[in-house]
C-alpha cells in the first residue's frame, strides 16, 4: 500500500511519509540475534536500519491523552508491518543507556510498548531496515476491526501518527507545520489507515449520520484499494461505524 500522501493547509506544504519507518538510528546488535539462522538477512549495508527515538513516541502518546475525548475506550497500540514476510525471525527491543529489553509482538501484529519505551534515552530498534518496517498507531474501541472502524478512533488515530511521524522531521519542517488536529481536520488532507486488504466498498452508519460509497465512484476508494475516512465532515459522528469490503 502507499502511505506516502500530501497534507496542504493554508500556506504550508509538507509531504509526509505516512508509512515508512519513522527515524534513522545507528546499526546496534539485537539481544536475540544470536539466535537467528545465520542465512537471516536482517539490514541491508546499505539502508538504514529502524528506529524510533522514546521523544518521538512521548510526542505521540502526548497527543493521544490530549485528544483522547475522540474515543476514550480505545487503548493506544501500534501496529507493526513487516514487508519482509518473515515474521519468526523478526525482533524489536527497546535500548536504554546499556540495558536491551526485548518487545513482543503479538499473534494479530500489534504491539503494547512497555514504559521503558517512552524514558529518557530510549530508543526502539528493530533488526529490519526502515524500508522494510513500519510502526504506526491503532486505536481501536471494543468491538471495532480493521473492517469495522469507529470514525472517531480513526480521527484520533490520524493526530497521533502525525504526532509520530512529524517529531522526526527536521526542525525547520516542524516549525512550518500546523497543530496535527488542523492538518487531520483538512478536507485537503487525505488520511490512508491500514486495512490488510484491498478496500472495495465501503458504508458509513451512524445515528445521524449514513453515507455509502463504491469503488470507482468516490474519491474515498482509490485504485490501489485505500480508503480515505471523511475525518473533516464533522456532521459525520464520531462514533459512526465504517464497514469496509
Amino acid at each position: 500500500m502507499n502511505f506516502v500522501r500530501q497534507a496542504t493547509v493554508g500556506a504550508v506544504s509538507t509531504v509526509l511519509f505516512l508509512g515508512v519507518s519513522l527515524s534513522f538510528g545507528q546499526s546496534i546488535p539485537s539481544p536475540d540475534e544470536a539466535t537467528l539462522p545465520n542465512d537471516e538477512v536482517l539490514v541491508n549495508a546499505s539502508m538504514s536500519p529502524f528506529s524510533i527515538d522514546a521523544k518521538a513516541l512521548r510526542r505521540a502518546a502526548a497527543t493521544y491523552e490530549k485528544d483522547r475525548s475522540l474515543a476514550p475506550e480505545a487503548p493506544l497500540r501500534f501496529r507493526v508491518i513487516d514487508r519482509t514476510l518473515n515474521a519468526e525471525s523478526l525482533r524489536i527491543w527497546i535500548e536504554r543507556g546499556d540495558v536491551a529489553e526485548t518487545v513482543a509482538v503479538g499473534a494479530d501484529g500489534l504491539l503494547s510498548l512497555p514504559q521503558v519505551a517512552f524514558a529518557d534515552g530510549a530508543r526502539l530498534h528493530a533488526n529490519r531496515s526502515e524500508e522494510a518496517l513500519t510502526l504506526t498507531p491503532e486505536i481501536l474501541s471494543p468491538s471495532t476491526a480493521l473492517h469495522t472502524r469507529r470514525l472517531g478512533d480513526l480521527r484520533l488515530q490520524c493526530r497521533v501518527h502525525l504526532a509520530l511521524r512529524i517529531y522526526e522531521e527536521p526542525l525547520y519542517v516542524r516549525a512550518l507545520m500546523p497543530p496535527v488536529s488542523m492538518v487531520c481536520n483538512s478536507k485537503n488532507f487525505g488520511y490512508y489507515a491500514y486495512t490488510g486488504f484491498q478496500v472495495e466498498s465501503a458504508e458509513i452508519r451512524g445515528a445521524d449520520a449514513y453515507k455509502a460509497v463504491r469503488g470507482d465512484k468516490s474519491k474515498a476508494i482509490t485504485k490501489g484499494g485505500d480508503y480515505v475516512a471523511p475525518l473533516h465532515d464533522r456532521s459525520i459522528s464520531d462514533d459512526a461505524i465504517i464497514e469496509l469490503k
